[in-house]
């Protein structure tokens, strides 16, 4: 299949799957949002992502390891939310794009 086009419809989807498998699966279950519903542990907040490199690979495939997002996000941001000392403040973080074109 290397030498067929690209399926517009296959990289939506395959787009789409990742994306929400990173945002509805990976944030909420580090949030601790499926520790209670969960009976075998894969999607705890304590075991997510962790034991093993294939378990990391599988649940957590991003260059970010699980525990320093948990930290980042779940104490600098939401302890900060719109403050300066916030990681993820637009304002500050979009100030790069200011004179840049947009499209």
């Amino acid at each position: 299949t290397a030498w067929l086009t690209p399926n517009p419809l296959t990289v939506l989807a395959l787009s789409l799957w990742t994306h929400s498998a990173w945002t509805m699966i990976g944030h909420h279950v580090s949030h601790g949002g499926y520790n209670r519903t969960d009976d075998s542990g894969r999607y705890s907040s304590r075991g997510f992502a962790q034991g093993s490199l294939w378990r990391r690979a599988v649940d957590w495939f991003d260059w970010m390891l699980p525990e320093a997002w948990k930290i980042e996000h779940n104490q600098l941001h939401h302890y900060r939310l719109g403050e300066d000392a916030d990681p993820d403040l637009l304002e500050r973080n979009a100030a790069v794009w200011e004179g840049s074109e947009r499209y």
